[in-house]
């Protein structure tokens, strides 16, 4: 079948998908965008009617204020350390987890599935109060382990279910039994089967964990007073208004532009690794 202009349908269908695929990824860019134009304006630019959408001045200082102004550095070492240790507790955590549930059968099986579906269920507001008290009562206050703690109790029951439809469907349940009629304990199994087959859902995992970890904002503004604790989420919040309404969106954006450098990379290496993982993770017959 063709249509208008001598083209064939599928031509057609091949330039509207890319004009989606145009329009969707202009959608989703154009903030980044906005947010690095801000960034390197002037300030006589910033809060112009109608704005600029280019600078008319390229002023990357801002770049270089930031280190000074703000403790830049500390909050980034402390972000990539929570994020660090809560993305390697929650895919233990999980990992143990979600194959336990896809393939053992015990009393609370189903209990358990369902207090890790509840648990997405309730909204994180309702649970500051009391979890404000555990986290003082325990004196995890201002410390490494409460903020770790606090991130990977809202990230394991999402990872876990993830993980758990993942494993049930991605290894037979033969490959487990030739395994066991060779001597391989549950173990050994997991460690040499399982693992290397969910690859890629353990990556996926990881990725979520990581980016829930950086890009929280209550947790951290709850439990970490003190400065040298705090997340670049938190202290950016902190220095908003500052040094000015005006110099401080200029400021606030390039500190934006860095903290999504980290994500960035990690998803980078992340993507590369989970390619390799569906490829080496598949079953030959």
């Amino acid at each position: 079948m063709r249509v208008s202009h001598g083209f064939p349908s599928t031509k057609w269908q091949l330039v509207k998908h890319y004009a989606i695929l145009t329009a969707v990824s202009v959608i989703v860019l154009f903030p980044f965008y906005w947010m690095f134009v801000t960034s390197v304006k002037p300030p006589e630019d910033i809060l112009r009617t109608p704005p600029n959408w280019w600078p008319t001045a390229m002023e990357v200082v801002n770049y270089v204020k930031i280190w000074t102004t703000i403790p830049l550095f500390i909050y980034l070492k402390n972000s990539l350390l929570y994020a660090a240790l809560s993305t390697a507790l929650c895919v233990v955590l999980s990992g143990f987890a979600a194959y336990s549930l896809s393939r053992f059968r015990f009393k609370l099986r189903k209990l358990s599935i369902m207090a890790f579906l509840t648990s997405q269920l309730v909204p994180g507001t309702l649970t500051i109060i009391p979890f404000y008290f555990m986290m003082y009562n325990m004196g995890l206050n201002n410390t490494v382990i409460g903020i770790v703690l606090a991130y990977s109790i809202w990230a394991v029951p999402f990872c876990t279910l993830m993980l758990r439809g993942y494993l049930a469907s991605a290894i037979p349940v033969s490959l487990e039994e030739s395994a066991t009629i060779d001597g391989c304990n549950k173990l050994g199994i997991f460690f040499r089967i399982a693992l290397p087959i969910s690859l890629p859902g353990i990556v996926a995992t990881a990725i979520f964990s990581f980016i829930l970890a950086w890009n929280e904002f209550m947790w951290a503004s709850i439990i970490l007073t003190k400065s040298g604790y705090k997340p670049l989420s938190v202290g950016m919040y902190d220095y908003i208004g500052k040094t000015g309404v005006t110099p401080a969106i200029s400021l606030y954006m390039a500190t934006a532009v860095i903290a999504t450098i980290p994500s960035l990379i990690v998803f980078g290496i992340a993507q590369k690794h989970l390619v390799n993982g569906l490829t080496a993770g598949a079953v030959k017959g």
